[in-house]
Order: C-alpha cells, then structure tokens, then sequence
C-alpha cells in the first residue's frame, strides 16, 4: 500500500481534473437551483443515473450506426 505521504496534494498542478468535469457540475448545481428538492441526495442519485442511461442509449446508437 502507498504511503500516506505520496498521496497527499500540495499545490493545485498536482490535481488533475478531466474536461468534462465542470460542465457536467454545472449543468447538475443548475438543477438543483431549479427544482430544489427536498432530499438532495436522492436527487443526486437519480440525476446522475439518468446520465448513465441517456449515455449508454447513446454508444448503443452509436454501435447501430457503425453497422
């Protein structure tokens, strides 16, 4: 197992965060604003799921086409 030490981040160059990540957390927080539900967790949840779901509908689109 990696020492503690090795893992911890010090300066912001040592974090790297993947292109998509902000639009993806904007487009959420603007949701949440909007429909303010009350169990933000369970919110979360479905939100993200249906993001798995329209994204897969997708690659198997995508897979249909290449066909």
């Amino acid at each position: 197992m990696a020492d503690v030490r090795e893992q911890r981040i010090y300066c912001a160059e040592q974090i790297v965060v993947p292109p998509e990540l902000p639009v993806i957390l904007k487009h959420y927080a603007k949701e949440v604003i909007r429909k303010k539900p009350v169990d933000v967790v369970y919110f979360s949840a479905k939100y993200f799921r249906s993001l798995l779901e329209k994204r897969a509908k997708k690659h198997e689109f995508s897979e249909i086409v290449k066909q």
